[in-house]
């Protein structure tokens, strides 16, 4: 799956690359975040956003299938990363809400990659 959305068209891959991570307010909202919760998230969505971006400019100027594994490896580490970062935030419950979200976004974004 994330090879779709990094590999996607240019202006399509932007779109992905970006709705692949929930925005902050939809989190928010969502799993009733305390104003404590979402001062620690936000600085950790920033930087997921930054990185998913990043990810995607170096798949595009890989030229290689090694480099783009490369790529996709780190980019599947940084995604572990966040997921723990943003779960060690979450009580328990909203930490299945948690991945409640992530397992539709990831299938929104299968269902516009067939």
């Amino acid at each position: 799956m994330l090879c779709a959305i990094l590999t996607s068209l240019p202006g399509i891959a932007q779109r992905s690359v970006l709705d692949s991570v929930p925005s902050l307010e939809t989190v928010r909202s969502r799993l009733e975040l305390t104003p404590q919760q979402e001062a620690q998230l936000r600085p950790i969505f920033q930087k997921r956003l930054s990185e998913l971006q990043q990810s995607q400019l170096l798949l595009q100027r890989s030229s290689t299938p090694q480099q783009k594994d490369d790529v996709l490896r780190d980019e599947q580490r940084a995604s572990a990363a966040f997921n723990s970062l943003v779960e060690s935030v979450l009580t328990p419950s909203q930490k299945t809400e948690w991945r409640e979200m992530r397992s539709a976004v990831r299938e929104k974004i299968e269902e516009r990659n067939e």
